[in-house]
């Protein structure tokens, strides 16, 4: 009996110690320039800040070089492994207060913040940023003890041997953490996507926004000139019973009138319409006949293609996505170069041996020679990837460059054809009718004139209201880094945890 206590203290001794893993030695990779270990960004802001700016060269000086990319401290994880790190930020949906339309309607703010709660495309979006969070804890979760019980002997009389024995693994190199520096690298390359998503609804949601409000006021426009082409009508009905009109006055007031309808029913479907659109972004059933509140014509000022690609490469979360990828991918290389150093496995028995009449312990270590596999493929994989993040970033500058073009276009022509209405063809127009009105009431003028100059100022302003509606527009995609497709399909996170089966395998 003393023996075998003597044997089952020394396994409950041991049974905590393995638990534990061992300690190794944080490796340094050394980059090709020699560049220092950098900690890897999480927060939103320093992520933003770490992209390339405005010159383009810089981004060449990316390629060729594979910087080493160190990982955070992990000591509060090694310690507490199912704990996620406190420095990464999961993505998730913001609390936003129910917003009720008012009597007098909806203002853009209050539709935006009815599509950052409800957008499903946002909520999707956040769901792979916690599922990629969800796979970084566990790619760094160290490998479970062995607890078994080996007997020998069993039919050799008296010579029978029995113990208990703990096995554990070790993982050198530190590839548990690793994995979960380069996993870190995917949660900022989601939470960006997020940033992204919820971008591309706000941009969405404004172009959709000013293309209604366009409807409505040129709905309220034809509306309001209606009556006045009503009331030319009776005037032309009054002057043919005075004698001093003629019947082909009356047809032509009332073919204006036909034409006005038209264009009030045009609006009306159109308005119909961006309202059903600004409702499914939102996430609603409909707005109803709630009107917009906004003003189309906010001032804008000239633009400048160079200044506004500049504050899209600093700014733009597509592209801070983009550079997460490079990191992680980079983080990736260096992973698998750690990958061939060996891991350790340790067995510690403990029992009787009935044959001597005495406790028997047994240690026992193991581990793989990296003798054919030194993970070679996987290093020139994870070569491949690096360079090819690198040049997507590129590829991503020269697509916003040309996207840049071609809105640049759009809101050159707008903001001429606006300020050139404003300024020079309604004044004009309105003198125009204003004269002819006085000319034809002193009987100078026919009213067929007087007609042509009413529909040249109906026309001018309708063309002016759809000039600020472009000019909105294409100032809304601007502000909003050229990111639409609200409704599209979002980027998934389709990672495992690969990464740690490859780590506890020690191939």
């Amino acid at each position: 009996m003393r023996i075998r206590s003597q044997n089952l203290l020394l396994v409950l001794t041991a049974l905590p110690i393995l638990s534990l893993g061992c300690s190794t030695s944080r490796q340094q990779l050394a980059s090709r320039d020699s560049t220092p270990i950098m900690t890897a960004q999480t927060d939103e802001s320093q992520a933003f800040e770490a992209l390339p700016a405005t010159d383009e060269a810089e981004f060449d000086a990316l390629s060729p070089v594979i910087k080493t990319v160190g990982y955070q401290n992990r000591e509060a994880d090694e310690a507490n492994g199912d704990s996620p790190d406190p420095s990464i930020r999961f993505a998730v949906p913001p609390e936003l207060d129910v917003v009720e339309s008012s009597e007098s309607g909806l203002t853009l703010e209050a539709i935006e913040q009815m599509a950052m709660a409800n957008n499903p495309a946002i909520q999707q979006a956040s769901a792979a940023s916690a599922r990629a969070g969800g796979i970084r804890t566990q790619v760094g979760l160290k490998p479970n003890p062995t607890i078994g019980y080996n007997a020998t002997q069993l039919f050799d009389a008296g010579t029978d041997q029995h113990t208990i024995f703990v096995e554990q693994t070790f993982v050198r190199g530190d590839k548990l953490a690793w994995n979960r520096q380069v996993i870190s690298h995917d949660v900022n390359v989601m939470n960006r996507e997020v940033e992204t998503q919820r971008q591309r609804v706000r941009t969405d949601i404004r172009v959709a926004f000013f293309d209604a409000l366009a409807a409505q006021q040129r709905l309220e426009l034809a509306r309001e000139f209606r009556g006045v082409v009503k009331e030319g009508v009776s005037v032309s009905e009054e002057r043919v019973k005075a004698k001093v009109g003629t019947r082909p006055d009356i047809l032509q007031s009332e073919i204006q009138l036909n034409e006005v309808d038209l264009s009030i029913q045009q609006a009306e479907f159109e308005l119909l319409a961006a309202l059903n659109e600004l409702a499914a972004l939102a996430g609603i059933p409909d707005l109803g006949t709630t009107s917009l509140i906004g003003q189309l014509d906010a001032g804008y000022q000239s633009r400048d293609a160079e200044s506004e690609f500049s504050q899209i490469m600093a700014r733009s979360p597509q592209l801070a996505a983009a550079q997460a990828r490079v990191d992680r991918a980079r983080a990736n290389l260096q992973r698998q170069q750690v990958q061939a150093t060996p891991n350790v496995t340790a067995q510690l028995g403990a029992g009787p041996d009935n044959g001597t009449g005495q406790g028997l312990v047994n240690f026992q270590l193991s581990l793989p020679l990296p003798v054919h596999n030194k993970n070679q493929g996987n290093i020139a994989a994870a070569h491949a990837e690096y360079c090819a993040a690198t040049q997507n970033v590129q590829r991503l500058r020269q697509s916003v460059r040309r996207e840049l073009a071609v809105v640049m276009k759009e809101y050159n022509i707008a903001e001429a054809t606006v300020q050139q209405y404003k300024q020079l063809i309604l004044p004009k127009a309105d003198e125009t009718l204003k004269l002819m009105q006085e000319a034809q009431d002193a009987g100078e003028f026919d009213f067929l004139r007087v007609l042509t100059a009413r529909r040249a100022y109906f026309d001018a302003n309708l063309k002016y209201v759809a000039a600020m509606g472009r000019l909105a527009q294409a100032n809304a995609k601007i502000d909003g880094l050229l990111l639409t497709g609200g409704l599209s399909d979002v980027v998934s996170y389709d990672g495992g945890d690969d990464l740690r089966g490859q780590a506890l395998s020690g191939e």
